[in-house]
C-alpha cells in the first residue's frame, strides 16, 4: 500500500515543483512553494530507498527531520502571498535553525549497530528514544507552524474587504485554508499512528502512510492551484467593526487615533476619490484593489482606507461596489442595453460573479435585481 503512494507522491511533488518553479511571471511565493515541492519529493525518494532496498530501518534521519523544513516554508509562503514587499532579513532565518542543529546532533549521536537490528521498534535500542523526541519535535512544529499560518490566512479574510472590490479564489485563498488544513490533519494521524505503534501495539500498516497521502494530494493541488496563484499584495489589517450612520459625526476610530490626518485632508482624498471613479471608471475593472486605485491617484493606501472609514463608514469593497450598482442601475434604463441578461449586463459594470452581484445588489438597495426592475 505505501510503495505506490510514494511513486505518485515522488512523480507529482516533482512534476509540480517543476511547473511552479519555470512559472512566469515569478514571486517570490513561488520559490517558497518550488522548494517545499522539491523537499516533499526528496523524503518520498527516500522512504522508497528505505522500503524497497533497506528493510525498513527504525532510524533513517531523512524521514524524521526533513519536515522540520514544510512548517518554515509554508509560513512563508503564505506571507509573501499577503505582504507586499516581503523583506526577507537575516532573523527569518532562525526559523530554519531547529532543522540544522537536530540534524547535527542526529548525525553525531547516531548508533551505527542499529542497521542490524532485527526488531526494528525495539525498546531496547537508544534510537527508540531518539526517534521518540525527533517525533515529537517535528510535530509540534508542524503544529506552531500551522496555528501561524491559520492565524495569517483569517486575518486575511477578515480584511479582504478594506483592500479589494470583489472576491475570487485568488485573494481569498480559500483552497490554500483547506489544503494547509488537510495536510496537518494527515501530519497529525502519522503521529498518533507513529505512537499506537511505538507504545502499544503493532498497527497493519505503516503509520506514515497518512502523511504520504496528504502530501501527494498536496502536491496535486499545487499543481493547479499554486500555478494560477499570484501574490495578493495586501496588508494584513483587521478589518474595520461595521457602524451606523451617526457613526460618520462620532470620535475616531481607535485604530486611526495617532494618526496625524484632519477632517479636510480626508475630504479631499474622498473627493479625488471619487472623481477617479467618475472620470476614469475604475469600478469597471472587475479585480480593482486598493493598491491599484492608489497608485491611480497617488494616495497612499491607508490613508484611502482612513478616509473611507472615517468618513463615509464605508470598507473599500462597499464604496467601489456602489458604484457599480448605480452604474447597473443606470445601464438598466438605457434601452440599449435591455437585450442583455442581468449577469452580463452585471459584469459589464465591474462585478466578476452572479452571487457577489445578488448579495451586493440586494445589500446596497434593499432588493433582489428582478424585484427592483418589477418595482
Amino acid at each position: 500500500m505505501l510503495e505506490p503512494v510514494l511513486y505518485i507522491g515522488l512523480t507529482q511533488s516533482l512534476f509540480a515543483g517543476f511547473v511552479i518553479a519555470t512559472k512566469r511571471p515569478q514571486w517570490i511565493a513561488d520559490r517558497f512553494m518550488a522548494s517545499w515541492l522539491f523537499l516533499i519529493g526528496l523524503e518520498m525518494a527516500l522512504a522508497l530507498v528505505n522500503v524497497k532496498w533497506l528493510d525498513a530501518i527504525p532510524y533513517q534521519l531523512p524521514f524524521l527531520l526533513v519536515p522540520m523544513i514544510y512548517g518554515p516554508l509554508l509560513f512563508f509562503y503564505v506571507r509573501s502571498l499577503l505582504v507586499e514587499r516581503l523583506s526577507f532579513r537575516i532573523i527569518e532565518y532562525m526559523h530554519f535553525v531547529p532543522f540544522f542543529l537536530l540534524l547535527g546532533i542526529a548525525f553525531f549521536f547516531r548508533d551505527p549497530d542499529i542497521m542490524d537490528n532485527p526488531e526494528p521498534f525495539s525498546q531496547e535500542y537508544p534510537s527508540w528514544f531518539a526517534r521518540s523526541i525527533y517525533n515529537i519535535i517535528v510535530f509540534i512544529s508542524i503544529t506552531v507552524y500551522s496555528s501561524l499560518t491559520f492565524v495569517l490566512l483569517t486575518r486575511h479574510r477578515k480584511s479582504i474587504k478594506e483592500h479589494f472590490s470583489y472576491k475570487s479564489g485568488r485573494n481569498t485563498l480559500n483552497w490554500l485554508l483547506f489544503v494547509s488544513i488537510t495536510v496537518y490533519v494527515s501530519f497529525c494521524l502519522s503521529f498518533l499512528s507513529s505512537g499506537v505503534q511505538l507504545f502499544v501495539r503493532e498497527v497493519p500498516f505503516e503509520p506514515k502512510l497518512f502523511t504520504y497521502v496528504g502530501l501527494t494530494l498536496f502536491s496535486f493541488a499545487f499543481s493547479f492551484y499554486g500555478y494560477r496563484q499570484a501574490s495578493i499584495f495586501g496588508y494584513l489589517e483587521p478589518l474595520i467593526p461595521k457602524v451606523n450612520e451617526s457613526a460618520k459625526t462620532a470620535k475616531p476610530y481607535r485604530k486611526y487615533a495617532k494618526s496625524s490626518m484632519e477632517v479636510p485632508e480626508m475630504k479631499l482624498v474622498l473627493d479625488k476619490l471619487e472623481q477617479s471613479m467618475i472620470q476614469d471608471g475604475l469600478y469597471l475593472r472587475p479585480e480593482l484593489d486598493l493598491t491599484q486605485v492608489a497608485r491611480h491617484i497617488n494616495i497612499p493606501k491607508h490613508h484611502i482606507t482612513q478616509a473611507l472609514n472615517t468618513l463615509n463608514a464605508k470598507n473599500f469593497y462597499t464604496f467601489i461596489n456602489e458604484f457599480r450598482v448605480r452604474e447597473f442601475i443606470n445601464r438598466l434604463k438605457n434601452e440599449n442595453h435591455q437585450n442583455l441578461t442581468f449577469f452580463a449586463l452585471a459584469m459589464d459594470c465591474g462585478f466578476n460573479s452572479k452571487s457577489t452581484f445578488n448579495s451586493v445588489f440586494k445589500k446596497i438597495t434593499g432588493q433582489t435585481p428582478s424585484e427592483y426592475l418589477k418595482k
